[in-house]
């Protein structure tokens, strides 16, 4: 297992554009008999993957906001640290929706795998996980928790430098009336001066935003807006 961690830390070397960074973790998969990998950052409301799992898989994911319910994710933030896992063995027991999730995922050749989570800064976390289509990992597979948090900072780095463009992420949108509040907040506007502009309540602006942050589980206008400007939204 040593080996297959080296071979990913090679990776942080090699890596000098996108292309090279995913060509070479799906080369650390075939050749370690994985089904496939999934880089995923799990920021608020500015979550996305970079994988070669099945593109139907990532829609299916992303769009069903299956984070929440994914018993891998929810283990990975419980343990912060590197863990294999099995939808048939390991996962202890299980509600209706995981046995579903993992029945789905199997589909995809995605029953078992290796994950390395690693803390990032706001509450975030990103995780490495290399997926297999076994029931089970062998016993060989152990690895060291601190040597692969370690090498998966440093691919969370090198993604982070790259600006790597995502494989899918979680669906963002404003409706008309939200856009036209959040550009306001973004010139700088108080809640009641964009109320007053706009010639509504400051219960109506108010509401709008708190709703807005909800769906999206974020802190402030603040974050807000500014992931509607790296949407391009506003």
């Amino acid at each position: 297992m040593a080996h297959w961690l080296d071979k990913l830390l090679d990776v942080t070397i090699i890596a000098r554009d996108q292309k090279t960074l995913q060509s070479a973790l799906s080369d650390v998969a075939e050749r370690f008999e994985f089904s496939g990998y999934a880089y995923i950052n799990l920021r608020f409301g500015q979550t996305f993957a970079i994988s070669n799992y099945h593109s139907d898989w990532q829609d299916h994911y992303f769009k069903s906001d299956l984070k929440l319910l994914d018993p891998v994710i929810q283990r990975a933030k419980k343990l912060c640290r590197a863990f294999s896992w099995s939808g048939e063995t390991d996962m202890g027991s299980m509600s209706k929706g995981e046995l579903a999730f993992f029945a789905d995922a199997a589909d995809f050749d995605i029953r078992s795998g290796i994950s390395v989570p690693i803390t990032l800064p706001n509450r975030g976390t990103a995780m490495l996980t290399f997926a297999s289509s076994k029931p089970q990992l062998a016993s060989d597979h152990e690895i060291d928790a601190v040597t692969a948090a370690s090498t998966v900072a440093q691919i969370h780095a090198r993604i982070e430098l790259l600006q790597a463009t995502p494989s899918v992420e979680e669906p963002f949108y404003l409706s008309p009336k939200e856009v036209i509040f959040a550009r306001w907040l973004g010139l700088g506007k108080t809640v009641q001066d964009v109320a007053d502009v706009e010639e509504v309540k400051y219960n109506t602006v108010r509401k709008t935003m708190e709703e807005l942050r909800g769906r999206y589980d974020l802190c402030n206008n603040t974050q807000l807006v500014a992931l509607a400007i790296r949407r391009g939204l506003i």
